[in-house]
């Protein structure tokens, strides 16, 4: 046993074993020091990180391993047997931007090779593609589109070890690379968009067009506005035609600028949206211009948002009519009229008639039913109704400003209005239901007397057979016993069955009111045959079909040859409704003698 404060043991000098019980430490250098000597201020941990690296990295040994010594801590900057420092786990924060933009500080020391290989085995088995690679000063550049491939490097950043023992510092930020649109972009985008089209089937496929090989070296993402436009630019002008465009995995989000797909390529019937990022059924809205057939929308946020496919399918089929094919599935046909766009309306005409047979029915009926209702008693209108017929009356103003008028209150009709927008309840509605021909003549009988412009009706027979006829008539009268006579608009519909007796009856009356329009007033009582008008002068020459209802109507109403060319030009030259206003005014008895004499 040596002294204390003898010369050291000669074997431990040469020897570097040492017992696996043997903590001590032969060397009295302090490789970490933690005096706080050459670090002042608020930042004098500032360089904590970089010390660390270094200290660590000269452990390592020449295959890239670091040295393990039992009960050590083998953290970077750590010292052994010494706590390991506190330290907060990176988190990584998915951006709003589909690329992302991946630095290696001095990763330009290494061939691209070996540095993409590294990271590839690291991260497998995931593979991305390394998009736009460039040296850029001592760093390497690369983009990836993939937000998962980019979490992954993040979390990578100083775990992948080089062969000469560094370890490579990985940045992601969220960014897209800047592209210029240049002529050379221009050609190269064409000459990657022969390749995809098919002349045979006039469709062009575009499916993630940013990574096809011909646009290797340039960013060409669909998602920018200034590319997309430029390619419908390219495709308007070579191919002019097209009927079908495949744009899936483009991340496209905003569809705004592909408003110029409807004038530019008005043949366009088939558009994949596919496996993008379009966020809202509106936001298809600036392609609803668009003569579609086929569309695929499967792989975007807007199908997710949707519970019901029933209503996912309505809400695509509203902003676009003509679609037949929906996300790869046939559609069933639509319910509606399929109207070609090159027929036009027929000729408006006042009146309809399902069955011309039956205009003499519709004509006698009217004239004795606005006869007997226009009279002082409606009494006569018990043989009119059928014993279990029902009748409902509503009534309703057309604006607000009406009820402040005394003139345009409907209040005799508002009291008994049976309006099911505002009756919820099933017995006040059927309160309001009048049956039975007694209590629908009884209800009538109250209403206010009426004056009806009988030359300004609208009638139209909906269903003439002899089980049922159907006819519906718009119109206005007067109120003749209110001061003012105020009039007010009407729209009626009857329902009529045969009887026993060889007649017809009413089996159901539905009447509305509401006051007139300005033009509906204005146009009221107008025209007409005035009974003691004079006859009309000699009608210039007519044609034949003219000719042909003049005598038509003379000899069916019996009057001379002035009365009847005046009374065909006041319905302007409308032979049913000149019948129709003769027979009511000669019920009346409005129609002079002298209309007769030849």
């Amino acid at each position: 046993m040596p002294k204390r404060g003898g010369k050291p043991n000669v074997w431990n000098k040469h020897n570097n074993n040492h017992s696996e019980h043997d903590d001590r430490v032969h060397n009295n250098r302090r490789r970490v020091s933690f005096k706080p000597t050459h670090f002042k201020g608020k930042n004098k941990f500032r360089d904590w990180e970089s010390h660390a690296d270094m200290a660590f990295s000269m452990e390592v040994g020449q295959n890239g391993e670091q040295p393990y010594r039992q009960g050590s801590f083998k953290s970077r900057g750590g010292r052994h047997g010494s706590p390991a420092p506190r330290t907060t786990k990176k988190k990584f924060v998915p951006g709003l931007l589909p690329w992302y933009q991946i630095i290696i500080p001095y990763g330009a020391k290494h061939e691209k090779d070996v540095l993409l290989r590294a990271i590839l085995g690291f991260i497998s088995p995931d593979v991305f593609i390394p998009h736009y690679f460039k040296v850029n000063g001592n760093a390497a550049i690369f983009y990836v589109d993939d937000v998962k491939i980019a979490e992954k490097l993040y979390y990578a950043d100083r775990k992948i070890f080089m062969s000469d023992g560094f370890k490579l510092v990985l940045i992601v930020k969220n960014s897209i690379p800047t592209v210029k649109v240049d002529a050379e972009l221009k050609e190269k985008m064409k000459m990657a968009m022969v390749k995809r089209y098919n002349a045979a089937t006039k469709a062009l496929d575009l499916t993630k067009f940013h990574a096809d090989e011909e646009l290797s070296d340039v960013f060409c993402a669909l998602f920018r506005p200034v590319v997309m436009i430029t390619a419908i630019d390219i495709i308007a002008e070579n191919i002019p035609d097209l009927e079908a465009l495949n744009l899936n995995d483009n991340k496209l989000h905003g569809l705004d600028h592909l408003s110029i797909l409807c004038s530019k390529l008005k043949c366009l019937k088939i558009l994949y949206l596919g496996d993008n990022r379009i966020p809202f059924i509106g936001s298809l809205d600036p392609l609803k211009m668009l003569p579609l057939v086929e569309l695929y929308l499967k792989g975007n946020p807007l199908v997710n948002r949707f519970s019901d496919h029933d209503i996912y399918v309505s809400d695509v089929r509203k902003k676009f009519p003509k679609l037949v094919r929906l996300d790869g599935v046939d559609l069933p046909p639509t319910i509606g009229f399929d109207v070609s766009e090159d027929v036009s309306l027929p000729a408006r005409q006042q009146s309809f008639l399902v069955d011309p047979s039956g205009q003499d029915l519709v004509r006698e009926f009217l004239t004795q039913y606005f006869a007997i209702y226009d009279s002082e008693s409606r009494q006569q209108l018990l043989e009119a109704y059928h014993e279990s017929a029902i009748m409902s009356m509503a009534a309703n103003y057309n604006t607000n400003d009406n009820r402040n008028a005394a003139t345009y209150r409907l209040n005799s009709y508002i009291s008994n209005s049976r309006n099911i927008m505002r009756i919820t309840e099933r017995d006040y509605r059927r309160r309001y239901l009048k049956s039975g021909k007694l209590h629908i003549v009884s209800f009538l009988s109250d209403l206010p007397k009426t004056k009806h412009d009988l030359m300004g009706f609208a009638v139209d027979l909906l269903v003439f057979t002899p089980a049922m006829i159907v006819l519906t008539m718009n119109g206005v009268f007067k109120e003749t016993h209110i001061n003012g006579n105020p009039t007010r608009s009407f729209h009626r519909t009857f329902v009529i069955v045969p009887n026993n007796s060889g007649g017809f009856s009413i089996i159901n009356d539905m009447l509305f009111v509401t006051n007139t329009t300005k033009e509906q007033e204005e146009r009221s009582f107008s025209s007409g045959v005035e009974p003691a008008a004079a006859p009309a002068p000699a009608a210039p020459a007519h044609d034949d079909t003219q000719r042909a209802m003049l005598v038509a109507l003379a000899q069916q109403t019996g009057m001379n040859e002035h009365w009847t060319i005046n009374c065909l030009q006041e319905t302007a030259w409308d032979f049913q409704r000149a019948l129709f206003i003769f027979n009511q005014l000669n019920s009346e008895g409005k129609i002079p003698p002298e209309a007769f004499v030849k």
